[in-house]
């Protein structure tokens, strides 16, 4: 992988994935069943494995990504929980109470599709152009005169 460069700008990115994903995994840490109902209504496959590992990627993402030192894992990271998340807000936003799989009684409520693919976008970015000036990892790199990483 590249350097990063010193471009302050990519703290916007930065914190536009980061923040949400850290609110998202917060929110599905706490209430897994929410999480789990998500899941099964949407048909994602793996359950009981994806109840844990998701908001678990999308903490470590947001972490990463807010403070910018490993901010292309965390662009990563940000891009593939922001994949089926944008499918999982499709599939349910087409679902009704009558269609619901899984003995479920009502459609789980998600974000709005804009900002998924806002966070998927600005992970992409980040994966592209690194953490930028502003970043942890940028100012070790500085104090040990590395360059930027």
């Amino acid at each position: 992988m590249s350097k990063t460069n010193n471009h302050k700008f990519l703290i916007v990115p930065r914190v536009l994935a980061g923040l949400p994903l850290l609110g998202f995994g917060v929110m599905h840490f706490i209430d897994p069943g929410h999480m789990r109902d998500i899941l099964i209504a949407s048909g994602i496959p793996m359950i009981e494995l994806n109840v844990y590992a998701a908001p678990a990627a999308e903490l470590l993402a947001g972490v990463l990504l807010l403070l910018g030192c490993c901010a292309r894992v965390g662009g990563i990271l940000g891009v593939g929980t922001m994949l089926p998340a944008i499918y999982s807000t499709v599939v349910l936003s087409k679902m009704t109470v009558d269609t619901l799989p899984g003995g479920l009684t009502e459609v789980p409520s998600v974000p709005p599709l804009p900002l998924p693919i806002v966070v998927l976008v600005c992970s992409l970015i980040v994966v592209a152009l690194g953490a930028g000036a502003w970043s942890l990892c940028s100012c070790k790199s500085r104090g040990s005169g590395n360059g930027g990483s």
